[in-house]
């Protein structure tokens, strides 16, 4: 039942409530907000109509902040909490100020912006710590500690969620002990501390049990069962079930929603691939056949996809789209599979431009603190120059000292650069030697050796018309024939690998199209050639290196990987180019490998396009190489 206020008498006069009232109503929507998030979002856009009726700024500014603590992902979430927070801000209300940069962590960090999520927190704890706002203060410390979980910062992640624990002492509440915990658990999972993990999970849940709190006992259900995946998939998935009914009854349409169901369907799938698990999961549970089970991942997912597509959730939709392309290729719907891989590799292109983005954000924050920084500096000795003017003298012989060294440094920093642009040059004189090289041998292999054997065969072919031989050595005969053939051949692919003829008449595209299909047609490997982008022209030294590029990383996942599928993807923009090759072969451990030639040679072209290039591997789960050149 929602509390009902009379807002105007019937001749309009002013509202007849009290703010005492507004913050009874506004701590009873938040407190919903804890248990029944649905509700709380229909009792919040109550309580900001009332707030729009009172001409009250400050009672506005408060439900707008409600509405956003109810639900803190709707879609124009930034938009209100600036309305909110310029309010704020004009009364001076710290509290309230200071619960403001704390939605924009929350907002920040739901958009993977975690450059301006910490920045936002830490203003928040400038506010709430000296003022002793403990809930808010807590809160900040447990997303700080679940920020820093998420970037695998794990020193500070502990750090923050122990200041969150600590102030349980002072100022306790079973449900914010219990949160923390739940991150703490977290924690613990992610760096594969079972033990520890499922111990502080296990507090957490007695927590939110004790307190009868629905909505976090799923939410804990949900990570907690992640745990399990392996282990114990039929513990996990009565965990997500349970979870599920939850949802289901308190938030079917939120973030955790798509999650559970997402983990669900994988877990449907992943019993379905096994006969003793069905066997298991039949007997626990309610008896399923595989067909049954296969149903119940697609309905599952197909839920899990169109929440997410409801939310424009980017990440989500790339992990259930990749789910929902291994389950129709398991059922053999190949066509829906291809498809639903087709959109999950350009939401993977789209998360990888983003984390760059994000990446670019936080040096740009760093620059900026270190900008400050020395700007203090400059303060911080100015300020001892003029304590120091009066002795004159030794000002002159520091400034005289500081003028020597400045120069000093200027030269160190010239003789830097001189000797980066002399390596450049080696490497593009190098490389660009290597090449014209590879070109002069393609052409001596061609056009010398390989037109000799031709015309051998030539004659070998109009001998044979004006000799009289027997059946033995006809026999022969034809496999010396033979032989010189494949002689010819194999000469003809040493000359097209050191300097293919496609590269030099129809440019890059057709090039490693043919390089390409050559490797599927000479071996049992399936290789998936893409390109993406504009049609522009590249620099014919830039093409040249971007071919060797592709050819030495596929060459490496033929020999060494023992792949079954590679992908390669090209795509051109305005002034890059973006290479990415996969595969599924054995992978390696990336810190243990030593670099050979070819990867040598692959850093050597990247630098010299002054590119960027990052590796995903690790043994038994195939090689991602993505590459980012200024071509």
């Amino acid at each position: 039942m929602f509390l009902v206020l009379t807002v105007f008498n019937s001749f309009g006069q002013k509202p007849i409530f009290s703010e005492k009232e507004f913050e009874k109503w506004r701590e009873k929507t938040e407190k919903l907000a804890q248990f029944y998030p649905d509700s709380a979002i229909v009792s919040s856009e109550r309580l900001l109509l009332l707030a729009k009726k009172s001409k009250s700024e400050q009672l506005y500014a408060n439900a707008l902040t409600t509405k956003l603590r109810a639900d803190v992902f709707c879609k124009d979430a930034l938009i209100i909490n600036k309305k909110a927070l310029e309010i704020n801000l004009k009364h001076n209300n710290s509290k309230e100020i200071a619960t403001n940069f704390t939605l924009y962590g929350i907002i920040y960090l739901s958009k993977a912006d975690y450059t301006n999520s910490i920045k936002y927190l830490n203003k928040s704890l400038e506010i709430s710590v000296p003022n002793k706002y403990y809930s808010l203060t807590k809160q900040n410390y447990r997303t700080l500690g679940a920020l820093y979980n998420l970037q695998q910062d794990f020193p500070k992640a502990l750090k923050n969620i122990q200041a969150a624990l600590q102030l349980e002492k002072i100022n306790s509440n079973d449900r914010e002990k219990g949160l923390a915990l739940s991150i703490l658990a977290t924690h613990y999972s992610y760096q594969d501390k079972t033990v520890e993990a499922n111990k502080t999970y296990q507090l957490a849940y007695d927590l939110f049990k004790k307190i009868n709190n629905e909505y976090n006992i799923a939410i804990t259900l949900l990570n907690w069962s992640i745990i399990f995946g392996e282990s114990d998939p039929i513990k996990s998935q009565e965990m997500e079930l349970e979870a599920q009914k939850i949802f289901d009854k308190i938030v079917p349409n939120s973030l955790y929603s798509a999650n559970n169901l997402g983990n669900l369907g994988d877990g449907y799938l992943a019993i379905a691939k096994s006969d003793s698990l069905i066997k298991i999961f039949s007997n626990k549970l309610i008896p399923k056949s595989k067909n049954e089970l296969l149903d119940l991942a697609e309905i599952s997912i197909t839920k899990s996809l169109a929440i997410l597509k409801a939310n424009k959730n980017a990440y989500g939709l790339f992990q259930m789209s990749g789910s929902l392309s291994d389950l129709q290729a398991y059922k053999g719907d190949y066509k829906n599979a291809y498809e639903n891989l087709l959109i999950n590799f350009k939401l993977k292109d789209s998360l990888f431009s983003q984390k760059n983005k994000n990446a670019i954000a936080k040096l740009e924050a760093e620059k900026e603190v270190l900008e400050l920084k020395v700007t203090n500096e400059k303060k911080a000795t100015l300020n001892k120059i003029l304590i120091a003017s009066s002795i004159a003298l030794l000002l002159i012989g520091i400034l005289g000292y500081r003028n020597f060294r400045s120069k000093q440094k200027l030269q160190t920093l010239k003789i830097t650069e001189l000797e980066k642009d002399k390596q450049l040059l080696a490497i593009d004189a190098m490389l660009k030697g290597q090449e014209e090289e590879r070109g002069r041998i393609a052409k001596d292999l061609h056009d010398g050796l390989g037109g000799l054997l031709s015309g051998t065969k030539l004659s070998f072919t109009n001998m044979k018309e004006n000799l009289v031989l027997t059946p033995e050595n006809a026999i022969q005969f034809e496999k010396s024939l033979a032989m010189l053939d494949t002689t010819i051949a194999d000469l003809r692919k040493v000359a097209h690998n050191l300097m293919p003829e496609a590269l030099v008449k129809f440019g890059l595209d057709e090039a490693l199209r043919d390089f390409c299909n050559s490797i599927q047609l000479s071996s049992t490997i399936s290789i998936d050639y893409q390109k993406m982008g504009m049609n522009r022209k590249i620099d014919n030294t830039a093409e040249t290196f971007i071919y060797r590029i592709i050819q030495e990383l596929v060459n490496n996942a033929v020999k060494h990987a023992n792949a079954k599928e590679i992908i390669v993807q090209l795509t051109v923009e305005n002034n890059k180019v973006l290479i990415t090759v996969e595969d599924d072969g054995n992978g390696y451990d990336h810190n243990q490998t030593n670099k050979g030639d070819g990867l040598g040679n692959i850093a050597y072209r990247v630098n010299y396009l002054k590119g960027k290039i990052d590796t995903e591997t690790s043994p038994n789960n195939g090689t991602s190489v993505n590459i980012e050149l200024n071509a």
